[in-house]
């Protein structure tokens, strides 16, 4: 994860350093945590291809409601539930958060001049340029807190959440390793 960070981070544009650190920080934890949950249906299931199929069905159910496509606030209300307990969801939104919502002062819209004005050079503050006809004038940072969930003011809460599953993971694993045998006797 430090080669795709080092590489990613700066060839598309972000930009700070200690925003990178923690990127690469949050990837990495992201990486453990599918590591982590395959290693879990490894000891638990009885063969190999039993872990993998049931590794791609979490996976599969789990990427589709980590708020991104669909939005959340698009998820129907029946699979809310889905989407408030998907694991990678906690990661996704800190990576996401990290550069598109951060913003410390947001820009102000003059109806006078159809404009805003004190735009700041950070990436969240920038207009969202092409915007459709139903979003109207919004930042970056608005439109990625407002539509996808995703909040800057979150991402502590998130990165401690991200630690928590991840050692549940670690937990479900061993114990898995402990009281699960397969083996005929």
């Amino acid at each position: 994860s430090l080669l795709f960070t080092v590489v990613f981070y700066w060839f598309v544009g972000f930009t700070g350093f200690w925003t990178a650190v923690v990127f690469w920080l949050e990837s990495a934890l992201l990486v453990l945590m599918f590591v982590y949950l395959g290693q879990f249906f490894a000891y638990a299931m009885p063969s190999e291809e039993v872990a993998q199929i049931t590794g791609i069905l979490f996976n599969s159910i789990f990427m589709m409601f980590i708020g991104f496509s669909p939005p959340a606030y698009a998820i129907p209300s029946g699979y809310t539930w889905l989407y408030d307990i998907c694991p990678f969801k906690f990661p996704i939104a800190n990576l996401i958060a990290l550069v598109f919502a951060n913003c410390d002062e947001l820009p102000t819209w003059n109806e006078a001049t159809q404009s805003y004005e004190n735009v700041g050079s950070q990436l969240g503050c920038q207009p969202m340029a092409d915007a459709p006809e139903t979003v109207g004038h919004i930042t970056i940072k608005e439109y990625t807190e407002e539509y996808f969930g995703m909040k800057h003011h979150q991402i502590a809460r998130n990165f401690g959440i991200t630690l928590g599953i991840i050692v549940l993971f670690r937990i479900w694993a061993a114990l898995a390793l402990r009281f699960i045998n397969h083996q005929k006797k």
